[in-house]
């Protein structure tokens, strides 16, 4: 390989990082982007028709409740400061379940709000425009500016800054603002009569509906690695920004309903309208589409950039692909992560209707936020050190909890049948691909020592060989090369850096250049013999699992270990637990000649029975063809052995035949025993080396405690001992 191992090794040890660029401003820019989103030009009409005049104490009381799940995400940003948001707490608080249930509707719900943040867009461009869009055109538009907005987001985050975004979010804000002040001139407070025309009931049913236009403060935490000293300046940011929000809905609300009469604004498709022409004339719709654009970019903006930051974070813990938790080398942008979102995203917007995407995005959002006060009201009992001195702080959970569960139910049946089938999505994606992921990436980390990944359409034969014991490793790697050498492949050479509980991955694998000692000489020997190797480190808090995972994620066909040669406990209880555990075919090599000088001539299949039988042919075949080598098939019965006994011998002698496909010779021996494992090490100073299958496991009883192992340790040549999980044979001959 030419690539400069040590160099790679020490570049991949270092995680790159997202740069902290961010202060107090930009965070909250971010949150005033997603909160003054295009809801506040739309939605006031709808939640007029519901409350009346009073939409100004629902917006008041609706800001005031979502104010309270503010405080208890500021709390946790502030005692668990990373990227993630709800996401990174419920998983550090609660585990992978509660974690991945956050995760998975925060995803969902961040994604279909961006949808309708690309439609207002569209729509609002249109009419800015002054042209009348039809349906198509306005998704077209909608997925265009999603697109574009991705692009514009994978660029480096030294060259962004936010200006744009700044310009954006807080143009939008100014708009709102001359807005606001304009209308003060032209108040009626008799159109605001009466103040509760559908009684308070009417006012509580528009909190329901306007409760979405308060989400945007939890995106700040999203991108917490970005911004400087996060466990200050998050909770500030998260708090600002909801109070500039609140002040500003409820400023809308009061112009709004005493500017123009409150059924004049229910019936409208653009209510903001109605009020901007009775503050500048004609012109007022020119305004209004323009604070639409602006509110509409920026929410789209900073809930595209946010949600890649909680997926990126996700597939970091390898609940998502892999891909989707790295960083880009050179722009630092969770790429794929932003590319992911981008195009589900425009995906929703060509599929679903705009009543579906509304639905599915209030009841994921409130449904992530149920787990994350059950975080925070454990994170209390477990650790009342973290607690807050208020002691009404310290209600917060309880609070928001209760509060989100209700507004959840306040949610109309279909929004909540459509909730139920993504829940039934969500437990199968855990249950069947995130929770083993998730699991195999807390118990170790793979560093893969190449540039590039290699890519195939094509599945390529693998053979994983653990290496650690240098008087191994020629002849590990020649038997692996040798059983490759008919249809090709390539052999995954592994060394485990053993990680005691607690220490972080990278912390260890700086220290581990005897590891990386085995990898490189390795690779020396597969350069001289002209195998194709994949070389991984892997640190792993337990050595047999950090085996039995890689084998798994590299889908390999066949794992070929070195036996024992010292018999401990900590050895043999690798060796137990890999036989154990693994689902992957397993060869043991037992090496007892010098691998400089090991050409067999002679090799012994002890034929038990079928259980292991393709492998052990499989292996033996190709070896003996490669060194010109005589197959004995070897069998027993007991001396005073009956004809159902002699016939299932000659059974498994005669299946064994019937697949040794191969211009090896071979001879039978049928022998008369009471003792099979001793016979055998008698006989095998007559081979060069030998074959045995694993017997099913006995409980109660070890693998040293196996006829098999103790051929393996006692015969006076070679010995592969074979446990066979699956046809490896119908990949490789």
């Amino acid at each position: 390989m030419a690539v400069d191992i040590q160099a790679l090794f020490n570049k991949k040890i270092k995680p790159l990082k997202f740069d902290r660029s961010i202060g107090l401003f930009g965070a909250t820019t971010i949150g005033v982007g997603a909160l003054l989103g295009a809801g506040i030009y739309v939605l006031i009409g709808a939640a007029a028709n519901e409350a009346g005049p009073s939409v100004v104490l629902s917006y008041v009381l609706c800001g005031s409740l979502a104010f309270i799940t503010t405080m208890m995400f500021a709390e946790l940003s502030r005692i668990i400061p990373r990227s993630g948001g709800g996401y990174t707490y419920a998983y550090d608080i609660l585990g992978s379940f509660g974690g991945f249930t956050t995760g998975w509707f925060l995803a969902l719900g961040s994604i279909l709000a961006s949808s309708l943040y690309a439609i207002g867009f569209a729509e609002y461009a249109g009419s800015l425009a002054g042209v009348k869009l039809p349906q198509y055109v306005i998704r077209s538009i909608a997925i265009g500016i999603t697109l574009l907005i991705t692009l514009f987001n994978l660029r480096p985050s030294r060259e962004k800054k936010f200006n744009l975004q700044n310009w954006i979010v807080w143009g939008n804000v100014g708009i709102l603002m001359v807005l606001i002040v304009l209308s003060f001139f032209y108040l009626d407070v008799e159109k605001a009569k009466p103040v509760f025309p559908h009684g308070f009931k009417g006012t509580l049913g528009a909190i329901s509906l306007i409760y979405i236009s308060f989400f945007g403060y939890q995106l700040i935490a999203n991108n917490a690695d970005e911004i400087i000293e996060p466990e200050k300046t998050v909770p500030k940011a998260m708090k600002l920004s909801m109070l500039i929000a609140i002040a500003i809905y409820a400023l809308v609300a009061v112009a709004a309903v005493m500017t123009v009469p409150w059924k004049e604004l229910a019936d409208s498709q653009a209510p903001l309208v109605l009020m901007a022409d009775r503050s500048f004339g004609g012109n007022g719709w020119m305004i209004i589409s323009l604070g639409g654009v602006l509110a509409s970019l920026g929410a789209l903006s900073s809930t595209l950039v946010s949600q890649s930051r909680q997926s990126y974070s996700m597939g970091k813990d390898r609940f998502f692909p892999d891909a989707i938790g790295k960083l880009n080398e050179k722009t630092k942008q969770p790429q794929w992560a932003l590319i992911t979102g981008g195009v589900l995203t425009s995906l929703a917007l060509a599929s679903f209707s705009l009543e579906t995407i509304a639905k599915v995005t209030n009841f994921s959002l409130l449904l992530s936020l149920l787990p994350v006060s059950l975080a925070m009201r454990k994170l209390y009992k477990n650790n009342p050190a973290v607690k807050p001195k208020a002691k009404w702080k310290r209600l917060l959970p309880e609070l928001s909890l209760v509060i989100n569960l209700a507004l959840l139910f306040t949610l109309d049946i279909f929004s909540l049948a459509l909730g139920q089938q993504l829940v039934i999505a969500g437990a199968l994606i855990y249950f069947f691909y995130s929770r083993g992921r998730e699991k195999t990436g807390r118990e170790g980390l793979n560093i893969v020592l190449e540039e590039q990944k290699r890519f195939s359409f094509f599945k390529q034969n693998k053979i994983l060989v653990p290496m650690s014991n240098p008087e191994t490793q020629k002849a590990l790697l020649t038997f692996s090369h040798t059983l490759l050498s008919k249809k090709g492949g390539e052999v995954v050479v592994l060394a485990i850096k053993d990680v005691p509980e607690k220490m972080d991955f990278y912390e260890a694998l700086s220290e581990a250049e005897e590891t990386l000692e085995v990898i490189k000489r390795s690779i020396e020997i597969a350069k001289k013999q002209k195998i194709r190797v994949k070389p991984i480190i892997r640190a792993s808090r337990k050595v047999s699992l950090g085996i039995v995972n890689v084998a798994r994620e590299e889908n390999s066909d066949l794992v070929i270990m070195g036996f024992p040669k010292q018999v401990t406990d900590y050895k043999t209880t690798i060796f137990n637990q890999v036989l154990k555990t693994t689902h992957t075919d397993l060869l043991v090599l037992h090496l007892k000649a010098d691998p400089e000088t090991f050409v067999p001539e002679k090799i012994g299949v002890y034929i038990k029975d079928t259980n292991n039988l393709h492998l052990m042919l499989m292996c033996a075949t190709a070896v003996a063809e490669k060194r010109k080598a005589r197959i004995v098939l070897i069998s027993f019965v007991p001396p005073d052995y009956s004809k159902q006994q002699k016939t299932k011998a000659d059974k498994a002698l005669i299946e064994s035949l019937q697949n040794l496909k191969s211009t090896a010779l071979y001879d039978i021996k049928l022998n008369v025993s009471d003792n099979p494992k001793k016979e055998l090490i008698k006989m095998s100073s007559e081979f060069d080396a030998m074959i045995v299958g694993k017997e099913p496991r006995t409980p109660g009883k070890t693998i040293e405690d196996s006829p098999a192992f103790q051929i393996a340790r006692d015969a006076k040549c070679t010995v592969v001992l074979v446990k066979m999980a699956r046809r490896f044979e119908t990949r490789v001959r």
